[in-house]
C-alpha cells in the first residue's frame, strides 16, 4: 500500500470513529410538557405556589373534581369531596385536566346496568362543573382508580361508556406499576393514553419496609415493562411524604402530616422510625404508648434516580411529566433547581 493510500485509509478510519462516537453520544430531544396535580377540595393557590408553577412553566393542572365512593350506610355510590373553586381566574389561565378519583370498592357493588348509569352520572357532573367554572376547550379527562383483577371488567366497561360520551378528545387513566407489569391479569384500560404513577411501589403495611412511596431499586423490577406497554404513557412522580402508623406490629393507618414539635417528643429508634412514649391525641385520632411511626418521603435523589431509569425505558416522544402534588409545604421542601431538573430529566434520551 502506498503512503497516499495509507493516508486515505487512516482518514477514513478516523471519520468512521468520529461518526460512531457521535452516534453513541448524540441524544434526541423530547418535547416534555410539565404538569402537576392539584388534589385539594378548595382551589385557591397561594402566591408561593403560583410563583413556583410560573417559574417552572407549568401550564397543565390535573385537578381532582370529585371522588366517587361507596357509602355503606346508605348502600349506594355517591360523589364526595366536590371541588370548590375560590380562584376561577387562575383556574382558567391554565390548561385543566378534570380528574375523578374512584375507589375500587365501588365496582364490587354494581352490576353492568349500574356501571353504565355511573358513567352517565359522572359525565353529567363533570359537565356541570366545567360549565360552572367557565372551563372551555377541555382536551383531556382523566379517571383514577386502582382496579383489581376482580373489578377490571366493570371498570373497563365504565371507561368505555365514559369514552363514548365524548367529554374530551382524550380520555386517560392512571396506571399503577403492578398494572404495567402484570398486564395478563390487570389488562389494559380502553383509553387513549395512561399516566404511569411511579410511586407507592413498596409494601406499605409491612412493618419492616423501608420506604413504600419510592424505592429506586424496587422500581427496576417494574420499569422494564414500560417500553412494551400498549398505551402511550405520561409519567407521574411523587413529591409527598407521610407517617405510617403501626400498633402491636400491625399497620394502623397513615398521618399525612405531624407537627415537628410533636415528633420531637417521640423516641427516635432509627431507620426513620419513632416510638410514641405516652398516649397522645393528634387531631381526632389517638396515638398510644408503644405505637411506631415510620416516616416516608420522596427525597430528591431517589426521585432523580428513578427518573433516570424511566428515561431509558420510555418510548413516547412528547410525554407529560406530572408531579404530585401542588402544595406550599411540599414544594418548599425542594429547591427551584431541583424541581427544574426533574422536569428536564426526560428531555434528552
Amino acid at each position: 500500500m502506498t503512503s497516499k493510500s495509507k493516508s486515505i485509509a487512516a482518514k477514513v478510519c478516523l471519520l468512521a470513529a468520529c461518526i460512531l462516537l457521535f452516534s453513541c453520544n448524540h441524544k434526541r430531544e423530547r418535547a416534555i410538557v410539565p404538569g402537576i396535580y392539584y388534589w385539594k377540595t378548595y382551589f385557591r393557590l397561594t402566591d408561593f405556589e403560583k410563583n413556583r408553577l410560573d417559574s417552572l412553566q407549568v401550564e397543565v393542572l390535573y385537578v381532582k373534581f370529585f371522588d366517587v365512593v361507596w357509602e355503606e350506610h346508605i348502600g349506594r355510590v355517591s360523589p364526595v369531596a366536590k371541588l370548590m373553586v375560590k380562584d376561577s381566574v387562575y383556574l382558567r389561565s391554565k390548561k385543566i385536566i378534570p380528574t375523578v378519583f374512584i375507589t375500587n370498592e365501588v365496582f364490587y357493588h354494581l352490576d353492568s346496568a349500574a356501571v353504565k348509569t355511573l358513567a352517565a352520572n359522572t359525565a353529567s357532573l363533570l359537565k356541570k362543573y366545567t360549565a360552572l367554572y367557565g372551563l372551555k376547550n377541555i382536551e383531556e379527562v382523566q379517571m383514577d382508580c386502582d382496579w383489581t383483577v376482580t373489578t377490571r371488567d366493570k371498570y373497563f366497561y365504565f371507561l368505555s361508556h365514559i369514552k363514548s360520551l365524548q367529554l374530551a378528545p382524550v380520555l386517560s387513566a392512571t396506571i399503577r406499576l403492578h398494572q404495567v407489569k402484570y398486564t395478563n391479569s390487570s389488562g389494559v384500560p380502553p383509553t387513549n393514553k395512561g399516566l404511569l404513577m411511579c410511586y407507592n411501589m413498596g409494601s406499605l403495611q409491612k412493618p419492616d419496609a423501608h420506604n413504600s412511596i419510592i424505592d429506586a431499586q424496587e422500581f427496576k423490577g417494574y420499569s422494564r415493562y414500560i417500553q412494551s406497554y400498549s398505551l402511550p404513557l405520561d409519567i407521574g412522580l411523587p413529591l409527598f411524604d407521610w407517617y405510617v402508623l403501626f400498633r402491636n406490629n400491625k399497620y394502623a393507618g397513615i398521618f399525612l402530616s405531624i407537627p415537628r414539635t410533636l415528633i420531637s417528643r417521640f423516641k427516635n429508634i432509627g431507620n426513620n422510625r419513632y416510638e410514641v412514649m405516652q398516649d397522645t391525641i393528634l387531631g381526632d385520632r389517638m396515638l398510644k404508648t408503644g405505637d411506631i411511626l415510620r416516616y416516608e418521603n420522596s427525597d430528591y435523589e431517589s426521585v432523580k434516580s428513578l427518573l433516570a431509569d424511566v428515561n431509558r425505558k420510555l418510548t413516547a416522544s412528547s410525554p407529560r411529566l406530572v408531579l404530585y402534588h401542588c402544595d406550599s409545604v411540599i414544594l418548599s421542601k425542594y429547591s427551584l433547581h431541583e424541581l427544574e431538573s426533574l422536569y428536564s430529566g426526560l428531555r434528552r434520551y
